[in-house]
């Protein structure tokens, strides 16, 4: 009965519409880190399918000779294989996963629906991914975005806390929060504990410090960049941070020195500014010929120029990135 956030409600009905369509075996595998929604979805998969009269067979051991019974059911039916790469791992000369490949492949002639979890795809059988014709979907669950981080802190905190949800989301773009981490923050925030003593004191962490490529616009149009930093968002130790402007001959640099922690962020999060006034602005003079009248005007350009912005983007590899070989 609880509300479901996010777009698990949607992915699921895709799936089961997908499978009534198809006349052979169909698979899903549902991949992401522990918290982040996946035996939700399993359960929100099983719930709809029951509607349907499709029952569920939960697998969580492996035992020789599983394929051909699964392979002997003759009705249609949903098979959960779940933390499938920690239960079908091999040993020794045993390759619990190979041994399903025929299975999955439909070599049988029957019609099932495999839904496949697990925390690390790189564990899974090479043969097992980009290949559509055994798993058709897979579904990469990922932390929820900003907007469902409001919804879900709207819907859980009493009203009273609801000025702290943007400290929430703020703390967001630093550490991947789970709807398991956003319930405990609700239920410690919701009996009066501080925010700053919840995050101390839950049995949940930082990522490694994030990374961001920044741009520093002046007025006038002209942009210098910086490219991949590290940067703890949450630090009041002062930073410095170069940022370079593509010339004809040589690139220039410009120095900004500011707390992390003097960051605001945006309507939409996509960007973090710092305002220009929260930064000290330095010029190394020994990359420039004062004596040329050029690079003289140049010097003096970047080191008085008027600052419009200066924005921060989180670096976020694609999530596929994690199990390229």
């Amino acid at each position: 009965e609880e509300k479901v956030y996010g777009g698990t409600e949607r992915k699921v009905q895709k799936v089961l519409r997908s499978f009534s369509q198809t006349d052979r075996n169909f698979g899903v595998i549902l991949s992401g880190r522990k918290g982040i929604g996946k035996s939700l979805f399993a359960r929100l998969l099983a719930v709809h399918a029951n509607r349907i009269g499709l029952p569920l067979l939960l697998v969580t051991a492996y035992y020789p000779g599983i394929a051909n019974f699964l392979s002997s059911i003759e009705q249609e039916v949903i098979v959960l294989f779940d933390e499938f790469e920690k239960t079908f791992t091999s040993k020794g000369e045993s390759t619990p996963q190979e041994e399903l490949l025929p299975l999955f492949d439909g070599l049988d002639g029957g019609k099932k629906l495999f839904v496949v979890t697990c925390n690390e795809v790189n564990k899974l059988n090479s043969y097992l991914l980009n290949r559509p014709g055994r798993f058709h979907y897979h579904f990469i669950l990922s932390a929820p975005s900003h907007d469902e981080i409001r919804e879900y802190m709207t819907d859980k905190l009493e009203e009273q806390y609801h000025h702290l949800i943007k400290k929430i989301i703020n703390f967001s773009v630093s550490a991947e929060l789970t709807y398991d981490i956003l319930r405990a923050i609700a239920f410690e925030l919701n009996n009066g504990y501080s925010l700053e003593e919840t995050l101390a004191d839950l049995n949940i962490s930082k990522e490694s410090i994030p990374r961001f490529d920044a741009v520093l616009e002046f007025k006038d149009g002209t942009k210098a960049i910086s490219s991949d930093e590290k940067m703890d968002l949450y630090s009041e130790d002062e930073v410095q941070h170069w940022f370079y402007v593509q010339t004809g001959k040589k690139n220039k640099y410009v120095r900004l020195d500011f707390r992390p922690c003097d960051i605001i962020f945006d309507t939409d999060h996509a960007n973090i500014m710092l305002n220009p006034d929260k930064a000290t602005r330095y010029v190394d003079e020994d990359d420039f010929d004062l004596k040329d009248e050029s690079d003289k005007a140049y010097y003096d350009y970047l080191c008085n120029a008027p600052i419009a912005n200066i924005r921060f983007t989180r670096r976020v590899a694609s999530p596929m990135m994690k199990y390229a070989v």
